[in-house]
């Protein structure tokens, strides 16, 4: 048996005779994590993994015998790992920077609404998703940029949030000056022309 001092501060010897259930814990925990990147992709468990089987390490060969030390040094790891190295592993994978798409607009398969005239069916605010307008022949969920507009105004469609059509009042312009839209509004057939 040979001693070496512990991270802890005990001078602990190696028994290589047998693995203590801590270290195997730690082992096992850090081998599932690292699975389970394969199974919910978020670049971060994998890192977690890595860091009990570094902590599961340092406990087999005798630097770190407590488990509160092994808790707070495998903590610690993590953070070192996940802060600097997650950003670098995202931009190397591919499709850029996020597994999951957050931003749920879809500017360019909308582009041809963007700026059309609607008529407004339910009253239409910024501070509600309960309005509704009428496009393509059924009716929306939509919400304002800013104000509010009365069933039967017309509004102008803007962008896209899912299923929620956020609109302006007609003649606002920022539709057409954000996204490019043609000078000259498109209106539907169906709709009133006056606005």
């Amino acid at each position: 048996m040979i001693g070496a001092p512990a991270l802890d501060g005990d001078v602990v010897s190696a028994d290589t005779s047998r693995v203590d259930p801590w270290t195997l814990a730690f082992l096992v925990g850090g081998l599932a994590l690292m699975a389970s990147e394969f199974v919910v992709p978020s670049l971060f468990t994998i890192f977690l993994g890595v860091a009990a089987l570094m902590t599961a390490a340092l406990r087999g060969v005798g630097l770190v015998e407590s488990v509160p030390v092994s808790f707070l040094l495998w903590s610690f790891i993590s953070l070192g790992l996940v802060i600097p190295f997650r950003p670098l592993v995202q931009k190397l994978m591919p499709g850029g920077k996020s597994v999951v798409k957050k931003d749920r607009t879809d500017v360019e398969h909308d582009r041809d609404a963007m700026g059309q005239v609607v008529e407004v069916v339910d009253d239409v605010g910024e501070d509600h998703d309960r309005g509704r307008i009428r496009f393509q022949g059924t009716t929306w969920t939509a919400r304002m940029t800013l104000g509010t507009l009365k069933k039967g105004d017309k509004a102008q469609l803007v962008y896209r949030e899912g299923a929620i059509w956020i609109v302006e009042a007609v003649g606002d312009g920022s539709a057409r000056e954000l996204f490019a839209v043609d000078e000259q509004l498109k209106v539907p057939e169906g709709v009133d022309k006056k606005a």
